[in-house]
């Protein structure tokens, strides 16, 4: 992460300088409303770094919850990991895994579903690996929903939410179930 604060500027400094010697009218597009996008959008590019002035494949929502999961059994149960991303086109990606607890099995979800209300949002996805522990049951393949709810980053804050991860439920996250959520206290929720 040391490193990110100069991707940007260097985004901007290689979209400013692509064509310097080339009049204003030229760098820029005033096309009219009804043309071609192409037409009305100012792009540049310079090597293998390109950028535009509109698009409709930026991040609109980001999820990401981090810690160990809900825990009622004085911390046997394992971890809770999840980035999921929604961009402007409607695709939806990122993954998840889920610890059952020492030595009971887990999942890893490709995450193919997101929806965002508010502070929580309702992830579905497909198991790409996992099962019920050592000698236990598949779930490759199956569906997979949570939901988790983003209730502040402060100490004074309410712990964040989650649910457990719902397998095998035919209902789509898009529908919202009402899963129930249970505090996390060892981790962070956040709902952009």
């Amino acid at each position: 992460m040391k490193t990110a604060w100069f991707a940007l500027p260097a985004v901007a400094f290689a979209v400013a300088c692509n064509e310097p010697n080339a009049p204003l009218d030229a760098r820029t597009s005033r096309s009219s409303p009804n043309a071609p996008l192409d037409a009305r959008t100012s792009r540049s590019s310079l090597g293998g770094i390109s950028a535009s002035s509109t698009s409709n494949s930026g991040v609109l929502h980001r999820v990401s919850v981090g810690g160990s999961d809900q825990d009622v059994t004085l911390n046997t149960d394992a971890n809770f990991s999840l980035v999921a991303l929604e961009k402007g086109d409607g695709s939806v990606s990122g993954e998840w895994t889920d610890q059952f607890g020492q030595g009971q099995g887990g999942v890893h979800v490709d995450v193919n579903c997101l929806v965002v209300q508010g502070n929580q949002a309702w992830i579905g996805g497909i198991i790409r690996s996992g099962g019920t522990g050592v000698g236990g049951v598949d779930l490759s393949g199956l569906p997979a929903l949570t939901r988790v709810a983003d209730l502040g980053a402060s100490a004074n804050d309410p712990a964040d939410a989650i649910s457990f991860t719902f397998i095998g439920r035919a209902v789509q996250c898009t529908a919202q179930p009402n899963l129930p959520l249970l505090a996390m206290t060892g981790g962070q929720v956040t709902v952009n």
